[in-house]
């Protein structure tokens, strides 16, 4: 009788579990930055809020073949966007420097110096399609021997520095993700 008591609780606790389990989903942006929403968890979106944040993308870690930073931050588009945050509420911001620059090149180039297609153009094309504003540090493309004018994707907007972009945004009342 134990034996199937227990089985019972085993039965019970995996089919239990598997219907009020979160399944995965992208919301906004399909093919990146998939969330599981937990409509109960204690600290949820506000509705009232305008979500204004910088992101800094100095690093070339990747997370599912493209820049981990541009993964999270199709990931905080998904979570506002599940909790229906209209798009005007949300302002998002990126800045591409250091060991992160190269993502900032056009397939042409990418192709020419990586001897592949450049990874990120398809995020990129999504989270500026999402309002996302990003730049490139003028100082890390000089560092890279980056023409801003020819060797570009369409998708990045140049601008003097990081060390000028991200203060500006933050005293404009943005919250920096690191």
């Amino acid at each position: 009788m134990k034996a199937f008591n227990l089985i019972a609780l085993l039965v019970l606790l995996f089919f239990g579990s598997k219907t009020t389990a979160q399944e995965w989903k992208n919301p906004i942006i399909k093919e990146y930055g998939r969330i599981k929403y937990y409509r109960d968890a204690e600290i949820l979106p506000n509705k009232h809020l305008d979500y204004k944040i910088i992101f800094d993308i100095k690093d070339a870690k990747e997370k599912d073949g493209v820049n981990k930073v541009l993964w999270h931050i199709a990931r905080q588009i998904n979570l506002l966007g599940a909790a229906e945050i209209p798009l005007k509420k949300i302002h998002i911001v990126a800045v591409i420097h250091g060991p992160a620059t190269s993502i900032v090149l056009s397939d042409n180039k990418h192709q020419q110096l990586y001897n592949k297609h450049n990874p990120n153009l398809e995020i990129l094309k999504a989270l500026t399609k999402q309002g996302v504003k990003i730049y490139v540090c003028g100082q890390a493309v000089a560092e890279n021997n980056i023409d801003p004018y020819s060797e570009m994707n369409p998708y990045i907007h140049l601008s003097l520095s990081a060390l000028i972009t991200i203060p500006n945004y933050v005293l404009k009342g943005y919250v920096l993700m690191p």
